[in-house]
């Protein structure tokens, strides 16, 4: 049984960004977010800092996914870097990258954000999503 006045617990959540500015949540989550964006990952949690604990914060992060960390790397190569933290590699690196900021209280979780046009990362985050409830062996919303 809770606790008054005990924290809640943490859930992560997971969105991926659709065209047209639209997010769809690939997580449970009912609770409203705060959808936070920013240059570098010491920015992102110095903005966090500033927010109630007990809002959900999500960071925005621009994507590219691939079966290898080369291919990702030459589709991202166009992005503009300074917007938004980034990042390029495979479907395990984004799930240990997704779950290093969940535990460093950086964010409750991310939009993912593709850098292509293209970018279907309805599969690749789905299964990004699987391993990290396994890695953190914790429930997503």
């Amino acid at each position: 049984m809770p606790q008054i006045g005990a924290p809640k617990e943490r859930v992560l959540r997971v969105f991926v960004a659709e065209t047209g500015g639209t997010w769809t949540e690939l997580t449970a989550g009912g609770n409203p977010v705060v959808r936070l964006s920013a240059p570098d990952l010491q920015e992102a949690r110095r903005r966090r800092r500033r927010l109630p604990a007990d809002v959900p914060v999500i960071l925005d992060l621009a994507v590219s996914v691939a079966d290898d960390a080369r291919t990702a790397l030459a589709a991202i190569s166009d992005h503009d870097a300074d917007a938004t933290v980034s990042y390029a590699g495979t479907v395990d690196g984004l799930a240990g990258l997704v779950a290093d900021l969940y535990v460093a209280g950086v964010a409750d979780g991310v939009t993912l954000i593709p850098v292509g046009p293209d970018d279907d990362l309805g599969p690749r985050a789905h299964a990004a999503l699987s391993r990290i409830q396994d890695r953190l062996r914790i429930r997503a919303a």
